[in-house]
């Protein structure tokens, strides 16, 4: 039994502030007085579009009813129509985008596998292009190499050739 008490004070206290806050910021605002001149207009408009409207319904209950009723078809029409543009500008843009998204996914996917294709056939030229290149800088050297051999044989004939002259030109001289 206690608890529905507490709830109901609780409750009570929120409802007391919420009211006194409430009236505080309402009689802080109207402290302004732009805002209370705007808060005067719109009483005075609420109140006489208020008692034209009862004098209306007075004078002409059948007529006003047919109007509000009118307004709430006219509206409703209007809301319909407004669903029925929604609709087809959700199943326009879901065909466009979503067919135009896949078409660029399957586009980035080709040119990704595209790209993968370029990069190994690069990786196999790079190779033949490193082999070519050792085999440039081995041709020029083997050449060298090989030209200096030539040249050390030929001479060392050409010393072993003189040096037989020479001990023929001495044994000639004995």
């Amino acid at each position: 039994m206690t608890q529905p008490t507490i709830e109901t004070e609780t409750n009570s206290k929120l409802l007391k502030g919420i009211l006194i806050g409430g009236l505080v910021g309402g009689a802080l605002t109207l402290l302004d007085s732009n805002t209370r001149n705007k808060v005067k207009r719109s009483a005075i408009l609420l109140k006489d579009n208020s008692v034209n409207m009862i004098e209306q319904v007075k004078e002409n209950p059948s007529e006003v009813k047919e109007q509000m009723v009118s307004g709430v078809k006219g509206a409703t029409n209007t809301i319909k129509e407004a669903i029925n543009d929604v609709e087809t500008l959700y199943e326009n843009v879901n065909e466009d985008v979503v067919g135009k998204v896949t078409e660029v996914k399957d586009i980035s996917t080709d040119a990704l596998d595209s790209a993968k294709e370029a990069t190994s056939e690069l990786k196999g030229i790079s190779s033949k292009v490193v082999v070519a290149g050792k085999q440039l800088k081995e041709t020029p050297a083997q050449s060298l190499k090989d030209d200096n051999k030539k040249g050390e044989k030929e001479g060392d004939e050409l010393v072993t050739k003189s040096e037989l002259s020479n001990e023929k030109s001495i044994s000639s001289n004995f």
